[in-house]
């Protein structure tokens, strides 16, 4: 893809809507400094990509805040960006319009689309814009900055990211791993802590020390130090326990009890919050409606009655259906008929009334069975802290074995007790309360007495309960963990005064094996992620290796050398490579940028070269990588590129410029040395490029005129040399016939300033709209058809057919009639 032209209105330094085209091949543009140069790549840039490159690397992204919007917009007027696409002839209008600070709505020919389709090939590739002092982001950095921007040139930023990703894992695990695991870490850490400060177990330290992979040593150790403190003949299985007995027997001679209040496990919260979801929705209004309903049972007892006394009549009027069967009455037809209706409507009547009694049965049930829960919820959580509850009988015996030294624990211990009776206090009325409304209830319908406030008392009743059943489990929770370490203390501490040590550590060793193995198994784990974090590391460190040091130093090394002039000293940058330890492993993520001096190497290119030969190292880099990677963009920007260099480099930088010309690419250099633009002008002449002026500047933008690249009279005079040239071959001769199209063009667009004092970019003429402007110019019809056939061996987009061969005598035709045309403009 390459550009047609661009379109800015209300973008940074451009206010009023101005188009500007470029040139297939090249095209200059001249401006002093703070005239809006800049602002026709970013415009570019932030078409495609969203954003500038000075708005990403700004340390400060508030102070770019709605710069991209030009201050002096009318408030009803958008920001908008257009650029014209050309690719295999056909044409593409990208739109980008300025939403709110930052948003962009993008449409393509008109269309509204979400994302433009390259989107997927521009992301891994180089961005075609090389800006000024391309290397300060790139060289003048700290070493991850340089190694991310070296990874992004290089499509390798996706690596550099996995590497990020790993090395955060692998330096700090324990972040990563889950709760379970961290306190399980903390529980073996305590317990290895136990076991050190034991000299007689040292053996078992030994194996515990080595981990998974001497876990079996470690549980035949543990299990010999076991036999030891046993009855002798002991069978294997009859060891733990034997050393709970002991253990038991000497620490009751010291204190008897313990400090138990354990969380609730997910099981059980899931009990608790499908039962507080019940009591809190008991009393809904489709139970009230049903419990009202049975009123209505009361009423049909009659009825029931009257049921039955007709059910018998009927059954007997099967016999005599002429006369009663009570009284012997005759009946005719209408009584009869009135009977019969009386009977049917008793017989709906019925089949209601024992729909409500299965409901008043079904409802009776729901209270039984609220009547169980309600037990249930009473007894699991009271008995939970009444358990707990029953150290506090022993709290002068239990201050003077934690104190001092555990006497934080102590406190809590005391404050969870006063807490938690103060909630069990708290409970038991309520849950005798929710008894009484609930039998007050169950009485009210076995007396067929309902009443909705009953009903109503029992859902508020069952709410107060709930919620205060709630707080208690939430306060268990809190204070169980701190109950768990102050028993653990407890245990120790006991077996310290009791003298049962080691039997406490080997209890603890042989009941939590599982739990030990488990740790064993994560800390292997956690070890094998530093192995991990070093072969990543050396990995990536290889992958970018081969990258920087194959091609791209080469390649770099190539434009760096079309730089260099002889004049200069010998101290140049030298390639590419990676910092390495004194063993030779690659260090992760170090670029390192070489450079010698006179055949000696440097410490660094950054630390040892000139600011104009880092600059000139930086455009290197930029080309290279452009020229390298795949791209959807034949374009490349260049912006001020040869700031802070003298006049001999500025005359290299010329031959570079040509060079990517010659390589298919369409080159944008923008710079504020217009002499230096003149000479690049020159010595592409024979692209035949576009060249625009910014004259001035206002607020509303900048003034640009396009120039001629050269006069026509230039061109037709190389046209007369080449045709005086005998030795001319094709090549030149096609060259030639395009300098005559372009003189026309030149001309003709000359003729339309001069006679309407409208100014048409000649670029963009082809043989129709030469025609019309001239015949608008009232040029005489026999040198319009003659000047018309200077296109006839070209399309309107000034391609050649396939059989196209140039011939001298008709190319001294068109210079004639171009020479016959510009008199015209003289």
């Amino acid at each position: 893809m390459k550009i047609d032209t661009v379109t800015i209105r209300g973008f940074r330094g451009f206010n009023g809507e101005r188009p500007i085209h470029f040139h297939p091949s090249l095209t200059l543009i001249y401006g002093p400094n703070s005239y809006g140069k800049t602002s026709i790549t970013e415009a570019v840039e932030w078409l495609l990509y969203g954003s500038t490159s000075k708005v990403d690397k700004g340390e400060s992204k508030d102070e770019y805040k709605g710069s991209y919007r030009n201050c002096h917009l009318d408030c009803g007027t958008t920001t908008l960006v257009k650029v014209l696409f050309i690719k295999d002839g056909q044409y593409s209008e990208f739109k980008a319009e300025l939403s709110g600070e930052e948003d962009i709505n993008k449409y393509i020919d008109g269309k509204a689309v979400e994302f433009w389709p390259i989107k997927p090939d521009i992301g891994p590739s180089p961005k075609p814009f090389i800006m000024q002092h391309a290397l300060k982001y790139l060289l003048l950095v700290g070493p991850d900055q340089r190694f991310r921007g070296f990874a992004k040139l290089l499509g390798l930023d996706t690596l550099g990211e996995m590497q990020t990703e790993f090395v955060s894992l692998c330096t700090k695990p324990e972040s990563s791993i889950s709760k379970a695991a961290a306190i399980l870490r903390q529980q073996i850490n305590a317990l290895e802590t136990r076991l050190v400060l034991r000299p007689s177990l040292k053996n078992v330290h030994l194996f515990f020390k080595k981990g998974k992979d001497s876990f079996s040593a470690f549980k035949a150790a543990t299990m010999t130090e076991c036999i030891k403190r046993v009855p002798p003949g002991s069978a294997s299985d009859e060891v733990l326990p034997a050393l709970l007995r002991a253990r038991d027997e000497a620490v009751k001679k010291v204190f008897s009890g313990s400090i138990t209040l354990s969380a609730y496990t997910s099981e059980e919260s899931a009990v608790n919050s499908t039962e507080f979801e019940r009591f809190i929705n008991f009393a809904s209004e489709d139970l009230i409606a049903q419990y009202c309903g049975l009123v209505a049972l009361v009423t049909r007892d009659a009825v029931l009655k009257r049921a039955g006394f007709f059910k018998v009549g009927m059954e007997l009027l099967g016999c005599k259906p002429d006369e009663c069967p009570f009284c012997g009455r005759a009946l005719g037809s209408d009584l009869l008929n009135h009977i019969q209706r009386q009977h049917q409507g008793l017989k709906d009547e019925e089949g209601r009334s024992k729909e409500l009694v299965t409901q008043r049965l079904n409802l009776i049930e729901v209270l039984a069975s609220l009547k169980r829960d309600l037990e249930k919820c009473q007894t699991r959580h009271g008995s939970r802290v009444t358990t707990f509850l029953s150290i506090s009988k022993s709290m002068p015996e239990l201050e003077k074995i934690l104190s001092p030294q555990h006497i934080s624990l102590y406190e809590a211990v005391q404050s969870a007790i006063t807490d938690l009776q103060k909630l069990k206090d708290e409970l038991e009325p309520l849950y005798l309360n929710v008894g009484d409304s609930l039998n007050k209830v169950q009485m009210s319908i076995q007396q067929s007495k309902e009443d909705i406030n009953l009903i109503k008392e029992l859902g508020s009743a069952l709410i107060t309960y709930a919620n205060h059943v709630k707080s208690m489990i939430q306060s268990i929770n809190t204070f169980a963990p701190r109950m768990s370490d102050a028993n653990q203390v407890l245990k120790h501490e006991l077996d310290s005064l009791a003298g049962t040590e080691d039997i406490g550590v080997l209890i603890d060793l042989t009941e939590q094996a599982g739990m030990i193995k488990r740790g064993f198994e994560i800390e292997s784990i956690l070890e094998s992620l530093k192995e991990l974090r070093k072969t990543v590391d050396q990995y990536v460190g290889s992958e970018m290796l081969a990258a920087i040091t194959t091609e791209m130093s080469g390649d770099v090394m190539d434009w760096y050398n079309n730089i260099r002039t002889t004049g200069d000293p010998d101290v140049h940058f030298s390639g590419f490579d990676m910092d390495r330890t004194k063993k030779g492993e690659i260090k992760s993520r170090r670029v390192q940028i070489k450079a010698s001096s006179y055949g000696k190497d440097l410490v660094s290119a950054v630390s040892s070269l000139s600011e104009s030969k880092l600059n000139a190292l930086g455009l290197c880099l930029s080309i290279a990588t452009n020229l390298k990677t795949d791209c959807p963009f034949q374009f490349i920007f260049i912006d001020d590129p040869i700031q802070s260099w003298d006049e001999e480099h500025g005359v290299q930088f010329i031959d570079v410029v040509r060079k990517l010309v010659e390589k298919g690419k369409q080159v944008i250099v923008l710079s504020h040395n217009k002499a230096w633009l003149e000479r690049l002008r020159i010595g592409c002449r024979s692209f035949n490029g576009l060249y625009h002026e910014i004259t001035g500047y206002t607020k509303d933008g900048p003034n640009i005129i396009e120039k001629p690249w050269c006069t026509w009279k230039q061109r037709l005079d190389e046209v007369d040399a080449i045709l005086k040239d005998n030795t001319a071959d094709s090549i030149r001769l096609q060259q030639a016939e395009e300098e005559i199209r372009i003189v026309v063009c030149d001309i003709t667009a000359g003729l339309y300033l001069n006679k309407k004092g409208i100014q048409r970019n000649p670029s963009t003429f082809n043989s129709a709209m030469v025609r019309k402007t001239l015949i608008e110019c009232g040029v005489t019809m026999d040198l319009v058809d003659r000047v018309g056939q200077t296109f006839e061996t070209t399309d309107d987009a000034h391609h050649a057919p396939k059989d196209y061969a140039a011939h001298r005598q008709r190319i001294r035709c068109y210079h004639n009639w171009a020479h016959a045309l510009a008199k015209l403009s003289e």
